[in-house]
């Protein structure tokens, strides 16, 4: 369960990094088509990024051996999202949570359609006074703000002149032939969705109030007198009833005559929207798994961990040994810390890259292998990293001294840990998998049966 809210968590904070990017950088500029993109697009790849696996952009030993990539802290959401487990909370924490999760989204839905059956309601008391290009004008009878509804526009004519009513309904004809309900049912999808996150109201808020900038500026541009235009909004106060229409006067006035009287923005500010792809990228980083990437501080949680109590090398070139001690510090085996065969995988492909770095070339599948000795308790394991260039293929040897060339080796010893630890990770695991990984238990004092292996 805990897997449901770590994709949460991630939600909540893109719709988070969405909300800021929008309110410091694209808010105060008057490209609002662009605006309105950015805000429906990334309202919607907030609910697909955190599935998005960095591995898939790039391999997995690429990211290891990154220096840029590993500067990025990774958010430890996976951590986040166990706290409320059933295994790693207390009582029925879990099912409390879900609970609530779930039952405000029932209530929000249920607040939705109640809105739309009211909005049928109205329409049903409505009379249509005339249609043109595919709008619908529609009376009411009521004490009722002027507002559009996919492709439907509904006023008193009543309660405004023929010029305040021309005026009104070219404001509400943008609304529609823009299809602005789209964005509006969109940002109350995700308010359903995110009730209890503060930036989806804002984000909501953000998309609606844009959508009247749109409005405002597009009847400025065909020539409506801009004083007169804003005398009509000191008019047509009150509130809609409905929050699922695009009403004249959803906005602050202020905002939208502040906005109207802005100077337009440069195109160079045009390049504010280019920081989008940084931004997503950052994103993918920071929710990167540590289950993909192992780091040296977080292993697999799909895979046993081990402890390692000790870490050697086994280098006949001095040169080799001298590169290898230069980066001692990036190495993902680290005494004390869990490791897996995940994490000697990728310490293998980090060690080949960085030779290959160093001018050395041709490195075969044999010439990095990793010694375990599993003679230690408490899953304790010490591993000897070889490195000898010149090594050829390797193969089995037994206590008698007779080799084998076998693809894999059998014990017929003790079913001792060293062997749990080797046929539970080498199966189903590919040739160059297996190629890599040699494992080998040491003597005891006291002649434990054991017997070198060599999976090849």
């Amino acid at each position: 369960m805990f897997i449901l809210f770590e994709y949460i968590i991630k939600i909540s904070l893109s719709l988070g990094v969405v909300w800021l990017f929008y309110f410091l950088l694209l808010k105060p500029l008057t490209y609002y088509i662009c605006n309105r993109f950015f805000l429906v697009t990334s309202s919607i790849l907030v609910f697909f990024i955190p599935l998005l696996s960095l591995d898939f952009f790039v391999a997995p030993q690429k990211i290891n051996a990154s220096a840029v990539i590993n500067s990025i802290p990774s958010i430890n959401v996976h951590e986040a999202g166990k706290i409320f487990s059933l295994e790693d909370s207390s009582g029925n924490m879990a099912y409390v949570l879900l609970a609530l999760l779930v039952s405000g989204v029932i209530i929000r839905s249920m607040h939705f359609f109640i809105q739309f059956r009211s909005f049928k309601k109205i329409r049903s008391k409505a009379l249509l006074i005339e249609e043109t290009e595919g709008i619908k004008l529609y009376h009411l009878n009521t004490d009722i703000i002027p507002f559009s509804f996919n492709n439907s526009i509904y006023i008193n004519k009543l309660h405004h002149t023929a010029d305040d009513l021309a005026e009104i309904i070219r404001h509400e004809s943008v609304h529609v032939r823009q299809k602005h309900t789209i964005d509006v049912l969109i940002a109350e999808f995700i308010c359903i969705i995110n009730w209890y996150n503060p930036f989806a109201w804002l984000i909501k808020h953000a998309i609606k109030q844009n959508l009247e900038f749109l409005a405002d500026d597009i009847l400025i541009q065909n020539g409506t007198d801009k004083k007169r235009y804003q005398y009509l909004l000191l008019k047509v106060m009150g509130h809609s009833p409905l929050t699922i229409s695009n009403s004249l006067n959803f906005s602050s006035l202020k905002n939208r005559i502040f906005m109207m009287n802005k100077t337009k923005s440069s195109k160079r500010h045009l390049l504010k929207f280019l920081f989008v792809l940084p931004v997503i990228v950052l994103m993918m980083l920071a929710f990167r798994s540590n289950d993909s990437v192992a780091n040296g501080n977080h292993v697999s949680t799909k895979e046993e961990s081990f402890r390692l109590s000790e870490l050697t090398y086994s280098i006949p070139d001095p040169a080799v040994t001298m590169i290898i001690k230069r980066e001692q510090a990036k190495s993902l085996l680290r005494v004390g810390k869990p490791f897996t065969i995940t994490l000697i995988r990728n310490e293998r492909d980090r060690l080949k890259m960085l030779l290959e770095k160093n001018g050395y070339h041709n490195i075969t599948n044999h010439s990095i292998s990793f010694l375990i000795d599993s003679s230690l308790t408490n899953n304790s394991f010490s591993v000897q990293v070889n490195i000898d260039l010149q090594t050829k293929t390797p193969s089995v040897r037994n206590n008698n001294g007779t080799q084998s060339k076998k693809s894999n080796a059998v014990m017929n010893g003790n079913n001792n840990t060293l062997y749990q630890f080797a046929s539970l990770y080498t199966a189903g695991f590919s040739a160059p998998m297996q190629s890599y990984l040699f494992a080998w238990p040491s003597f005891h004092a006291n002649n434990v049966n054991t017997q070198n292996l060599s999976i090849i």
